[in-house]
């Protein structure tokens, strides 16, 4: 009996290697953004998500990193204020340039844990500048101390690469570390049978459309593959669990998240500038104290850095907003004139 385990354990790794290169030829890619400004499918399709920025233009490549308010989901791409920007910084011909590109690393939800993983990244590729616009709620005390799976991104599968893992903030490992996380995102890049499980659900919701809601489904609310397809069942109306409010508030512990991605992008060795993203005016409204501790907390911590900050929650008009925080059209164009306003008189200072 002992005899028969060694065959029985090559059997198995024969098998389970076939199945691998099987998976590998048959699974579709995995959709990736490169065809459009912003990413439809949030940072879907590591590393071929973006346009390398080792490889644009030398001294005309911006990394713009924001939360929803940059995405914009709710238009195309090239109406957000990202995509006009590129167009103001070519049509002016700022700095003498007509190849300028301005990558548009956005997506709703952003939190701390996914800055501080893009500064890093930054670290190994610098463009030509970083512009981060940011605000209060990116840093909420929501998003502290929990694991890598809390981010609505694909982002936390760079914790998977050991450069990028290597330079990572002792205190963001010890704040959002789980051994369990990092191995499941790392076996996901290398290993093309744990993909599989997220096909099958990409196909079970077309063909079962609400399924996600009835059984576990891997920790997102979208499907990574848009497949073909009619539907077998008219779609699942389940009923939901009420869902507290995100607490977005701003303490201590959030200025340790704004202090980490701060270190990470100065690390990074390329100008800087953050932007305290627009709002609309906050008068008597709880949030408001939040944003007022974030401001007074930004101010102090890129003085201590030599980062020049940019504050410009009140640059727009309120009327030209959807939420709070979401810009229409209109806004989004002044806001893109805004910062290349600001922009041609920068970069003419810096070296």
């Amino acid at each position: 009996m002992k005899r028969r385990w060694p065959w029985v354990l090559l059997t198995a790794a024969l098998v389970l290697g076939f199945c691998e290169i099987l998976a590998r030829w048959a699974l579709p890619d995995v959709p990736g953004s490169l065809e459009e400004n912003r990413n439809p499918f949030r940072f879907r399709g590591w590393p071929e998500y973006i346009r390398d920025v080792g490889r644009g233009p030398k001294g005309a490549t911006v990394v713009l990193i924001s939360n929803s308010q940059a995405y914009a989901g709710d238009y195309l791409g090239r109406q957000t204020y990202p995509a006009r920007l590129e167009e103001m910084l070519k049509g002016r011909r700022v700095d003498g340039r007509t190849d300028w590109q301005v990558l548009n690393w956005s997506s709703d939800g952003m939190t701390s844990i996914e800055y501080v993983l893009l500064a890093r990244y930054l670290q190994l590729h610098p463009p030509s500048l970083i512009l981060a616009v940011t605000g209060f709620a990116d840093y909420s005390l929501e998003h502290a101390n929990r694991g890598f799976l809390h981010c609505r991104t694909d982002l936390p599968r760079l914790v998977g690469r050991p450069a990028i893992l290597t330079g990572l903030p002792r205190s963001y490992l010890k704040r959002h570390g789980r051994i369990e996380d990092g191995l499941a995102f790392a076996v996901y890049d290398r290993v093309a049978l744990y993909r599989l499980k997220e096909y099958f659900w990409s196909w079970l919701d077309v063909r079962l459309p609400g399924i996600h809601e009835m059984f576990y489904a891997p920790a997102v609310n979208y499907r990574p593959w848009h497949l073909k397809g009619k539907a077998w069942l008219p779609e699942m109306e389940l009923p939901r669990p009420p869902q507290g409010e995100i607490q977005f508030t701003y303490d201590r512990q959030s200025g340790q998240m704004l202090a980490e991605f701060l270190d990470g992008l100065k690390d990074a060795g390329v100008p800087v500038v953050i932007v305290a993203q627009p709002r609309r005016a906050l008068l008597q409204d709880e949030r408001a104290q939040w944003d007022a501790a974030f401001i007074e907390d930004l101010r102090a911590q890129t003085d201590r850095r030599a980062l020049p900050l940019w504050d410009m929650r009140d640059a727009l008009p309120n009327d030209e907003y959807l939420t709070s925080s979401h810009l229409k059209p209109p806004n989004h164009q002044r806001m893109a004139e805004l910062l290349c306003d600001r922009l041609e008189p920068f970069l003419a200072r810096t070296p």
